[in-house]
């Protein structure tokens, strides 16, 4: 096959027809625009999801069961002194909240994350994306330094209303750091810069689960305020370096250097007709699309039951310490960034090597992901109490997940990418109607009645919700450009008689492309 190198240089042209502007090596204000994007996302993920964990400090409610042998026959062993454990004494108060709302008060960031997801997009590209996400994050991050208070002098309502605009500030400000990446990161650094500053929000999780069980179970600060105390006032110290550190474009940033920036808007990857209407029609209207937004939401179930309400299973059936909880719902995340690099890597070396198709790799990986979690599901109730197995499988069953990114989380690209804005909200937007949904389902379920039979029933469904995600993408799933993605100003043929010339290149501009997405799921 013969291998072409085009590089795309300044409107979309290969360099042999633009001017050709040297690399600008060393340190630059695209790194530092990289290095506080990396800790937006991990600010983004972190007040996100403290929560999970302080809820089971925060949470003193007795479970009223019809049946009162059902508890004594389930109930698990503390792993290390072999006893029945209850939840450390903190000094700040706790709340009298039933499961059920406790999973309202889980489900209810995601009441305002959803709406954002879409108009949140069309606010950055209309005016920009900096303040959408400095502003966002930083009323995110006061909102969590008052949520003790807000607890605690106002009620469950008010502590609800708080959760609801944190996601409605959250949605707009993560596709808003997607938008401005657009703008700061240059086509041949793309996946090394992107995949740096997405990183944050992995590390989020597996920072913020550990510390905030620490928290919970000391009595610095209070104990459980402690973790919103600190983490907000992360976010509140990263909004001043971002503030007057970051801006919006290279061209309006007053201290880069001008080899700097010419590098960057020269190599700077854009859509050449920006005006060209949307295609609603068309991409409501093609399966493949909905096949991936069911997909999405069938796989987002299981990670939000896992990262919102499994650390209270942890805590409450298998008598895990807080402490130990926020290690044990980090170590999943940690194995999901694994999985999901090396996935990407081994998916782009099988179609590079045309061992398999496009679809054909995409299917590959998203039954890897859902699969293996839908088979470790109906053993979480068969290993009992087994600690070491309950574990095992919830690190193995959440981290085969991280696959699903070179899967039908990608395929978006491979059918609509001159669109990829418009289809990654529609994406965000069903992936994350799940994390309104399950805590809450969660919550009815064991509602009063908190058992490993209830918990049962919640891993059935998820099982049954990760195969028909598989089952949809297998059947609806394409790997193919649609025709409404095909807009009259992109001229992307490459003349050259050599089939595998222009296959070639297909994959470079895909790839370049692939790196610059993200999708929160």
């Amino acid at each position: 096959m013969t291998s072409v190198n085009y590089e795309l240089g300044e409107k979309g042209k290969p360099l042999e027809e633009s001017e050709q502007i040297p690399v600008h090596t060393g340190y630059g204000a695209r790194h530092t625009f990289t290095i506080l994007s990396f800790i937006g996302y991990f600010n983004l993920y972190a007040l996100r999801h403290n929560l999970s964990i302080a809820m089971v400090a925060m949470a003193n409610h007795t479970d009223s069961i019809s049946n009162p042998n059902t508890s004594a026959s389930w109930e698990c062993p503390d792993p290390v002194n072999n006893v029945t454990t209850k939840p450390t004494a903190n000094k700040a108060m706790d709340f009298d909240w039933d499961e059920a709302t406790q999973g309202l008060i889980l489900s209810s960031f995601f009441y305002g994350y959803v709406a954002t997801q879409i108009p949140g997009g069309m606010l950055s590209e209309r005016f920009g994306g900096k303040h959408l996400v400095g502003f966002g994050i930083l009323i995110m991050a006061i909102l969590t330094i008052l949520t003790p208070l807000v607890a605690a002098e106002f009620g469950t309502w008010a502590l609800i209303t708080t959760r609801v605009i944190e996601g409605l500030v959250s949605g707009a400000a993560f596709t808003a750091i997607a938008n401005m990446q657009g703008k700061w990161t240059p086509e041949m650094e793309r996946t090394l810069l992107t995949a740096t500053a997405n990183a944050g929000a992995f590390v989020g999780n597996v920072v913020v689960l550990p510390v905030t069980g620490y928290l919970c179970s000391s009595f610095f600060l209070g104990g459980w305020p402690a973790s919103f105390y600190i983490f907000g006032g992360i976010g509140c110290l990263w909004f001043l370096f971002w503030h007057f550190l970051i801006y919006e474009t290279p061209g309006t940033h007053p201290r880069i250097s001008s080899k700097e920036r010419k590098y960057i808007e020269s190599t700077a990857g854009q859509r050449a007709n920006k005006s060209y209407p949307i295609p609603w029609k068309g991409i409501l209207t093609t399966p493949a699309i909905w096949a991936i937004m069911f997909a999405a939401f069938f796989h987002s179930w299981g990670f939000y039951i896992n990262t919102t309400v499994m650390p209270t299973y942890m805590n409450k059936i298998q008598k895990f310490n807080i402490t130990q909880d926020g290690l044990l719902m980090a170590i999943p995340n940690l194995m999901t960034v694994f999985t999901g690099l090396f996935g990407g890597w081994l998916a782009d070396h099988m179609r590079r090597s045309r061992c398999l198709s496009t679809i054909a790799v995409r299917k590959l990986f998203t039954s890897v992901g859902l699969l293996s979690a839908a088979l470790c599901l109906p053993l979480m109730p068969l290993a009992g109490c087994d600690h070491v197995v309950i574990v095992t499988l919830t690190v193995v069953g959440n981290g085969m997940m991280g696959f699903c990114a070179a899967g039908f989380y990608v395929n978006f690209l491979d059918i609509g990418f001159n669109f990829s804005g418009i289809l990654m909200g529609l994406i965000n937007f069903s992936s994350n109607v799940a994390g309104v949904i399950s805590p809450y389902f969660v919550g009815v379920l064991t509602n009063n009645n908190e058992t490993m039979q209830q918990w049962q029933t919640i891993f059935y469904v998820s099982m049954a919700f990760y195969v028909a995600g598989t089952l949809t993408f297998l059947v609806f799933g394409k790997g193919t450009e649609a025709e409404w993605n095909k807009i009259p100003s992109d001229n992307r043929t490459i003349k050259d008689p050599n089939p595998d010339t222009i296959v070639q290149c297909d994959v470079i501009a895909e790839k370049m492309l692939t790196h610059h997405i993200m999708i929160d799921f």
